[in-house]
Formats: C-alpha cells, structure tokens, sequence
C-alpha cells in the first residue's frame, strides 16, 4: 500500500526491551525530584496543615518548587515540573472518597519521596 506522498507505508515496530528500558529511565524518580517531593511535603505539613489539599494546591507547589530551583519558565523547570507532577499522586483522581489535608498530603510525599 503507498501512501499519499508516494512513498511505501511502514508499520511501526513494536517496542522493545531497550525502548521500555529508556523510558523508565526518562520518567525514573530521581534524586533532585525526591528533595523537591520531600520539600513540598514538608511545606505542606506546616504551612495550615488542616486545610484541604485540592489539586490546584498541588500544581501550584510543583511549580513554584521547579522554579524556584531553576528559574522560572526555564526548560529545566518544566522538566522538573512534569517529573514532580508524574510522581506526586493526584488528590481528586479517580474519584475522591473522602477530603484529604495537606498534612496527610505532606506525610505521604515525605513518605514516597523516602530521604
């Protein structure tokens, strides 16, 4: 079967072993994003711990931490920030069963992020 543009259409091939390997590698926790985890939990237990944790919340202190540590809307930042957000679980996903504090929120970043 050709294409369009003439050219002979391919199908992909599936992934392999060193493909799979490389994205876990990509997408690995790693020593810069546990620091920044544990910070943002830290924050979270003493900064109104009793309040709700609510997602926004989690967004914003992902952000703020990448930034403040590489500046703001750097290359690095937004790679620190999706590595943050990957690792750091969702608080109304898939459906919350009951609302959580930020302090709760905070021990199990700490937890997960285990320094």
């Amino acid at each position: 079967m050709r294409d369009r543009i003439g050219g002979a259409a391919v199908a992909a091939a599936p992934p392999n072993e060193a493909d799979e390997a490389l994205q876990r590698a990509r997408t690995a926790m790693n020593t810069e994003t546990r620091r920044l985890m544990d910070a943002i939990g830290r924050t979270l237990c003493a900064v109104n711990p009793t309040l709700a944790m609510r997602e926004v919340t989690r967004l914003s202190y992902a952000s703020r931490a990448a930034a403040r540590r590489h500046g703001t809307a750097t290359p690095t930042a937004v790679a620190a920030t999706g590595l943050l957000l990957r690792h750091m679980p969702r608080v109304d996903w898939p459906e919350p069963t009951a609302p959580i504090t930020r302090a709760e929120y905070g021990l199990r970043l700490i937890k997960k992020a285990g320094l």
